[in-house]
């Protein structure tokens, strides 16, 4: 599903802050130059407003958005894009003609200053957040998190080097202090009171088990229940010693909300030190439930798509209830070892006619395609696995049925 209602409210934030720049009333004439550069320095302070807005992962923008992985999405490009517009907005600067430039103040000269460093602060540290897959995820988000210092340099700057008086109650002036006093806070409550406001479940690990090399299973007792649907995930904090304590996103497999259940494979720093060393009793706090697949709201004919680990959101609504519709499951791995649940699917299917399991093993046979798939009418597409294999199925399934429902997860939250 689109993200209409997302894509619609950063419209009309960013074309509703060039037009107030643009018919907003200098203190004194300007030169075009200026008052172009203006416009751009005002949309790029608007631009880090979202980034930092949608960072917060409140659920109306999740339901805004159709997941909170296209609100990640859009707080990429949008920080890119917000940092383009304060180099060409600086570029521009260095064109405005030398009549147009007033005589500065130390203290406007200050702020002048303070943009330039705003500026090469965005540059750095957005280049730095690029390259995620090279950093710790901690790491990364240490840097991901020094970008309020740059917006607040940016901020000063629009107010006390710009050639219009923000500071009044004019409609420019009420919409920069909402969206930079908004950004702000969303920058500062990410830093300080997201870890204690929002992992509000706090529990214990009462049970581990390993379903391979590199796949392991914990069991979650909570001190309350956690309402959740069947396809949602959690962001989870362990707080053991010797385990990086940022949070991390995984699919809810199983449980009853009291104990919930979930399955990690080993992918990187955090889930490699789970697997070797996770104990008995570890407290654990988490916040969700996050994610949109909906089977219940469904129609009764589906088709389910796993990649890998990417099964375990299907678990949680098979081991609920009997399956009460028509479902296939395409199941693609690569490895025996990485066909985590694969008996449990296997004996499901067996007592149950409604439920139809296709298992693909790359590392045996070809890769997984629908390019010549062929789909009933009214039929619910769900998938689940990395971004880059759901793009390429959603384009093969779309190609022959264009009007086709599909909801899907991927895996990719840096």
């Amino acid at each position: 599903m689109k993200s209409i209602k997302g894509i619609l409210f950063i419209i009309l934030i960013m074309s509703g802050s060039a037009f107030l720049w643009y018919f907003a009333t200098p203190l004194e004439p300007i030169h075009a130059i200026n008052r172009l550069s203006h416009i751009i320095g005002g949309m790029a302070i608007t631009g880090f407003f979202l980034v930092f807005f949608l960072a917060t992962r409140i659920k109306i923008l999740e339901r805004w958005f159709h997941g909170l992985e296209n609100v990640y999405f859009y707080h990429k490009y949008l920080a890119i894009f917000s940092l383009l517009l304060v180099i060409i907005h600086g570029q521009l600067q260095g064109l405005v003609p030398r009549f147009d430039k007033v005589e500065r103040t130390s203290f406007s000269e200050f702020a002048k200053e303070l943009g330039s460093l705003g500026q090469y602060g965005f540059i750095a540290l957005i280049l730095i957040a690029l390259l995620a897959k090279f950093l710790k995820y901690e790491h990364w988000r240490i840097f991901h998190r020094l970008l309020l210092i740059p917006y607040t340099f940016g901020i000063y700057h629009a107010y006390f080097s710009s050639r219009y008086d923000l500071l009044q109650p004019t409609p420019l002036g009420i919409f920069t202090v909402i969206t930079a006093t908004i950004g702000f806070m969303s920058a500062l409550y990410m830093l300080t009171m997201y870890q204690d406001m929002f992992f509000k479940y706090n529990g214990n690990i009462t049970g581990i088990k390993k379903l391979g090399p590199n796949v392991i299973e914990l069991e979650l007792t909570l001190d309350k229940t956690l309402t959740y649907r069947h396809g949602q995930f959690i962001f989870i904090k362990i707080l053991q010693d010797g385990i990086e304590k940022a949070p991390h996103p995984f699919s809810i497999s199983g449980g009853d909300g009291k104990k919930v259940i979930i399955s990690m494979k080993v992918l990187g720093d955090f889930t490699k030190k789970v697997y070797d060393a996770v104990q008995l009793n570890t407290p654990v706090t988490l916040d969700g439930p996050y994610g949109h697949l909906n089977f219940e709201n469904a129609s009764q004919q589906q088709v389910w798509i796993a990649g890998g680990i990417g099964i375990t959101p299907f678990l949680s609504y098979l081991q609920s209830q009997p399956v009460d519709r028509n479902i296939e499951l395409f199941y693609t791995y690569h490895g025996e070892d990485n066909a985590i649940y694969k008996d449990f699917l296997q004996e499901y299917a067996q007592t149950n006619q409604q439920f139809r399991v296709n298992f693909i093993d790359t590392a045996q046979m070809d890769r997984l395609s629908f390019e010549h798939f062929s789909v009933p009418v009214h039929t619910s597409i769900f998938m689940c696995g990395p971004q880059k294999m759901l793009k390429h199925f959603v384009k093969q399934l779309k190609t022959c049925n264009k009007d086709l429902s599909i909801h899907f997860e991927a895996f990719k939250f840096k």
